[in-house]
């Protein structure tokens, strides 16, 4: 348990939050190296006795790690409405480094929050909709003509696919092949991937699967349990809905509105214009 080790490294003189830091200093990717320095600051500021909160820093003028997660919680949910737990588990995903699974039908928001998230990590994505004509090539690269012929070894080039990205969206992501679901799962749990003879880390730090429906086959189990965090996503409820559709056509209007005023504006300009031109002649 967390308590057990922590009175095992109070006993060792190890600071817990200074472990942490060294463990994600170990793992691959660019939000590890996030992760490893948000660790390290957290450690050294229980170190001076300044974690009051969540929010406490040494710099009265840096942004805190509550309004950093405030303003990429905003950044998830602006223009979509009842995506709030969505959001946040998102963002829990993230942060913890693991994978999260949406059900629910198309047109929900689903790949969005993805694709955003993608953006917010500022890391390289992976985005792919699986069928069961999938092909191994579409997720993990083409094989390499070179290394086969100079080395004569199946290796694939995996530079822009799944083994490269940081933030994966795998949509419907249970009608795949059991050739490609096979390799996922190894990606998924293990973070590594078999190119050839070799067996390489990767830097998957988050993946978010979509699916319309729950696996109905027991062999998609396995895959199923990858996802640590699950959500149902519903469509928007009809007040929701409501609202957000008069707030759309309000803004619609401004538009219009400001639109016109500048239009006005300009043919007024034009006219003067073109009467002191006259007026010069």
């Amino acid at each position: 348990s967390s308590s057990a080790m922590r009175r095992l490294l109070q006993t060792l003189g190890v600071d817990l939050e200074e472990a942490r830091a060294r463990l994600l200093q170990q793992l691959p990717g660019r939000m590890a190296q996030l992760q490893a320095a948000a660790a390290q600051t957290m450690a050294g500021l229980g170190q001076q006795g300044r974690l009051g909160h969540l929010g406490c820093t040494a710099d009265a003028t840096a942004p805190s790690p509550a309004l950093e997660l405030a303003q990429a919680y905003k950044a998830l949910t602006a223009g979509l409405q009842g995506r709030s737990a969505e959001a946040r588990l998102l963002l829990l995903a993230a942060i913890a480094g693991e994978h999260l699974l949406l059900l629910g039908p198309p047109g929900t928001g689903k790949s969005l929050m993805a694709r955003r998230l993608a953006s917010i990590c500022d890391g390289p994505y992976f985005e792919r909709l699986l069928t069961r004509f999938t092909v191994p090539e579409e997720l993990f690269g083409p094989l390499s003509l070179q290394a086969l012929e100079r080395r004569d070894q199946l290796e694939r080039r995996v530079e822009g696919y799944l083994p490269s990205a940081e933030v994966a969206f795998l949509d419907e992501i249970f009608k795949a092949n059991a050739g490609v679901l096979n390799a996922l799962m190894t990606v998924l749990n293990e973070r590594v991937f078999d190119n050839g003879q070799a067996r390489v880390q990767i830097p998957l730090w988050c993946a978010v699967g979509a699916s319309n429906e729950l696996p109905e086959s027991e062999a998609l189990d396995a895959l199923y349990d990858r996802f640590l965090l699950r959500k149902e996503v519903q469509p928007v409820p009809d007040d929701q809905a409501h609202s957000f559709l008069l707030g759309a056509l309000r803004l619609q209007d401004d538009k219009r509105s400001s639109a016109e005023e500048s239009s006005v504006g300009t043919a007024w300009l034009s006219s003067d214009l073109a009467l002191h031109a006259r007026v010069e002649a």
